[in-house]
C-alpha cells in the first residue's frame, strides 16, 4: 500500500511538471521533481537498538564531565569594584560610615533636598495615609491619586502635553526605547550614553549604529549611511538617542545641530534628561531650556526624580500618543509595581520647591563653578589630575593626566584612583571612582566622579578641594 501511494504521488507530480514546465524554468522544475521523489522514497530514520553504556563507561563519562560555570571568571577590576561601603546614617551633606562622619561628594543630590524637613514631613504623612508600597502595577489597582498628581505636575513643569510615571528611573529609558523601536527599525546612538540607555537600545533588537560622542560630522555620516530611498524608506523608522547631560562624561549634547539634522534626515529624537532636569536652564527644565528650544521638538523625553529631586522613579514626556502607547507597551510600566506613594509626594513637592525657590538652582550653579574653578586653578591638582567635564555640569570627572589606560592595563589606573579615594576617606571626604559594568559597550577612561550639591557651603567646597589636592599628591608621588 505504501509503495502504491509513492507511485501515485510520483505520477501526479510528473504530470504537473510536464504541464507547468516551460523553457525558462524547465531546469528548476526538474530539480523540484527529483527532490520530491527523494523525499517520498527516503527511508525513515530508526534509532539504533542496544546503544546502552556499560556501568564502567557511565562512571568514566561522569568523571570526565565538567559543568559550564554559571558566571564568567571574575577579573581584577570586578574584584576592585566589589568593595562595599555601608552607610549607617545620612544627612544633607554628610554620611556616617564605620562610625565616621564623612562629607559626601559621591551621590547625586544636586538640589540638596535629601533630609529636607518639609519633604520629610510630607513623605511621613503619605506613609500614614497610603502605607509604604503600592503593591501593584498601574494597570492592576496600583494607580493612586498622587501618581496622577505627579504626572500632571511633571508635564506642566516640562511644558509638554502629557507625562507618564515609572517606578524606576533605570527602567524608564530602558523601557521607553524598545516600546517604540522594533525589529527592522534603525537606532543611531551616541557612544557616550550610560548603561540604562544601552540596555534599552539592546532590548529593542533594532539595527543599531553608533556615532562618536558629540561628533556631529560623524552623526551626519551615519545618517547618510542609513538614508534609504524608494519604497524601503517609507517603512523604516529611524531614531537618534542621546542624553541631555552625559553622566559618563559630564558633557552636554549639541541639541541645536541635532535638531537641524532631524529636519533634514527625518528621524525621531529620544533624549534622556536624568542628569539635566533640575540642573540646566534658568528654571531647571533641562537641556531644551538651556538652549532656548521648545521641549516638544524632542519626540520622546525621559528623566529621573532621583538625582536633582532626591526622590525615586522616572518619567517620560511627550505627546498624548507617546504617553498612551507606553501605558500599554512600556514593560517597566505595565509589569512593575507602581512608585511608592510617599516618593510620588516627595517628587511633587520637590518640583514645587524648585519653582517657588529659583535661588536653589542659582546656588547649585554657583557651587558647580566654585568647585570647578577651585580644582582647575593652577596647582590645585598639581598637574596630576585633569577635569574632563564641562564647567556647567554637576558631575565632575577627574582623570589621570599621565594615563596609560587601555584594555590591557586599565586596572593600573583604576587602582591608583582608588588609592586616592581611600586616602580622601581617611581625611573625611567620601568620593567614588566612576564604575562601569562589563557589559557596557563603550567604557570611558578611568576617573573619579564628583557630584556637586546646592547645599554645600564655601567652607565645605574649599575643604574638599584641599583634601583632593593633598591626597592626590600623596598617592601619586609615592607610585
Amino acid at each position: 500500500m505504501f509503495l502504491f501511494d509513492i507511485y501515485n504521488n510520483i505520477l501526479y507530480y510528473t504530470k504537473e511538471f510536464i504541464v507547468t514546465s516551460t523553457s525558462p524554468n524547465l531546469f528548476i522544475h526538474g530539480l523540484m521533481a527529483v527532490f520530491i521523489i527523494y523525499l517520498l522514497t527516503k527511508r525513515p530514520f530508526k534509532p539504533r537498538q542496544n546503544d546502552t553504556l556499560t556501568k564502567a563507561e557511565e562512571d568514566e563519562l561522569i568523571r570526565e564531565w565538567t559543568p559550564i560555570p554559571l558566571t564568567p571568571k571574575t577579573n581584577p577590576l570586578e574584584v576592585l569594584n566589589q568593595k562595599e561601603l555601608i552607610i549607617q546614617e545620612s544627612h544633607g551633606t554628610h554620611v556616617t560610615i564605620n562610625n565616621k562622619k564623612l562629607l559626601n561628594l559621591a551621590r547625586a543630590n544636586y538640589l540638596g533636598l535629601i533630609d529636607n524637613q518639609e519633604i520629610n514631613r510630607i513623605s511621613e504623612n503619605a506613609i500614614r495615609k497610603y502605607g509604604v508600597g503600592s503593591c501593584g502595577p498601574r494597570g492592576f489597582y496600583g494607580t493612586i491619586d498622587v501618581h496622577l498628581d505627579l504626572e500632571k505636575k511633571t508635564a506642566s513643569f516640562m511644558k509638554t502635553p502629557e507625562a507618564v510615571l515609572y517606578s524606576s528611573a533605570y527602567a524608564t529609558i530602558s523601557s521607553a526605547i524598545p516600546s517604540f523601536s522594533k525589529i527592522g527599525d534603525i537606532i543611531i546612538v551616541d557612544r557616550g550614553v550610560s548603561q540604562p540607555v544601552q540596555v534599552g537600545v539592546s532590548l529593542s533588537r533594532s539595527r543599531i549604529y553608533y556615532f562618536n560622542h558629540n561628533d556631529m560630522d560623524d552623526l551626519q555620516r551615519v545618517l547618510e549611511q542609513t538614508q534609504f530611498k524608494g519604497s524601503k524608506a517609507k517603512i523604516v523608522r529611524k531614531f537618534v538617542v542621546i542624553e541631555g547631560l552625559y553622566y559618563n562624561s559630564g558633557t552636554i549634547a549639541p541639541l541645536p545641530q541635532i535638531l537641524k539634522f532631524k529636519e533634514q534626515y527625518k528621524f525621531r529624537l529620544i533624549m534622556d534628561e536624568s542628569h539635566s532636569v533640575g540642573v540646566l536652564g534658568s528654571t531647571g527644565r533641562g537641556l531644551t531650556e538651556h538652549y532656548g528650544i521648545d521641549t516638544n521638538l524632542v519626540d520622546i523625553l525621559t528623566g529621573s526624580y532621583g538625582n536633582a529631586f532626591s526622590s525615586g522613579g522616572g518619567f517620560c514626556c511627550g505627546s498624548p500618543e507617546v504617553v498612551y502607547h507606553q501605558r500599554l507597551n512600556g514593560v517597566g510600566y505595565v509589569f512593575s509595581a507602581s512608585l511608592p506613594p510617599f516618593l510620588a509626594c516627595s517628587s511633587t513637592k520637590a518640583i514645587e520647591m524648585l519653582q517657588d525657590s529659583p535661588k536653589m538652582l542659582e546656588k547649585l550653579h554657583s557651587n558647580i563653578g566654585e568647585l570647578y574653578q577651585g580644582l582647575n586653578k593652577s596647582g590645585a591638582l598639581n598637574g596630576l589630575l585633569e577635569i574632563t567635564s564641562l564647567p556647567i555640569s554637576p558631575v565632575i570627572h577627574l582623570s589621570l593626566v599621565d594615563s596609560k589606560s587601555n584594555k590591557a592595563n586599565r586596572i593600573d589606573d583604576e587602582i591608583l584612583l582608588q588609592k586616592i579615594v581611600d586616602k580622601a576617606m581617611e581625611n573625611g571626604l567620601l568620593l567614588t571612582r566612576a564604575k562601569y559594568v562589563t557589559a557596557e559597550k563603550f567604557i570611558p577612561k578611568p576617573s573619579i566622579r564628583i557630584s556637586v550639591s546646592a547645599n554645600l557651603t564655601t567652607d565645605l567646597i574649599n575643604q574638599s578641594i584641599n583634601i583632593i589636592k593633598n591626597c592626590t599628591s600623596f598617592v601619586l608621588s609615592s607610585n
